[in-house]
C-alpha cells in the first residue's frame, strides 16, 4: 500500500520488462530509430503480453507518447463492492489505480533497455480503459 506499494510493484515491473525485452529482441537487429521501439511496444510486445494492440497512440513529437487501451486485460472484470454504489465506484477507481503500477513497470523496463530511458504514469480513470503515459529523459514535463 501507499508509495512504498507503488514503488515495489514498478520496480518488480521494471525487472519484468527488462526480461522481456532481452527475450523478445534476442533474435532480430538493434533498433536504431526512438520511433521503431514504441511501435515495437504497441504492436509487437502490447499483443504478446497483453492480448490485443494499442488502440491508441499520440505523441506531442517531443518525447511523450500516450498509449490508450480501451479494455485493458487486467482491468476488466474489476468490479464495484461496496455498502453503496458510490462507495463501491470510490474503492474500484482507487484499486484500479494501483493495477496500473506493475504494468507501469514493465513499460518502463522494456523501453530503457531498449536504449529509451523514460518514466511511465499509468491512468486507469476510464475503466476497463487505461492509459499509459511515456515521458522520455530529456523531454519537456
Amino acid at each position: 500500500r501507499g508509495e512504498e506499494g507503488r514503488r515495489t510493484m514498478e520496480a518488480m515491473g521494471f525487472q519484468v520488462g527488462t526480461q522481456l525485452a532481452e527475450r523478445y529482441t534476442k533474435d532480430r537487429p538493434r533498433f536504431t530509430e526512438q520511433t521503431e521501439v514504441i511501435l515495437f511496444l504497441c504492436k509487437e510486445f502490447w499483443l504478446d503480453v497483453f492480448k490485443k494492440r494499442v488502440d491508441n497512440l499520440k505523441t506531442n513529437n517531443r518525447g511523450v507518447y500516450v498509449l490508450q487501451d480501451n479494455a485493458f486485460r487486467w482491468m476488466r472484470n474489476l468490479h464495484a463492492i461496496g455498502s453503496t454504489q458510490e462507495t463501491g465506484n470510490v474503492a474500484r477507481r482507487e484499486y484500479a489505480a494501483s493495477c496500473t503500477y506493475f504494468p507501469s513497470g514493465i513499460i518502463q523496463g522494456l523501453l530503457v533497455n531498449l536504449g529509451l530511458p523514460c518514466t511511465v504514469t499509468g491512468d486507469a480513470g476510464n475503466l476497463p480503459g487505461c492509459t499509459y503515459t511515456v515521458r522520455l529523459k530529456g523531454s519537456a514535463p
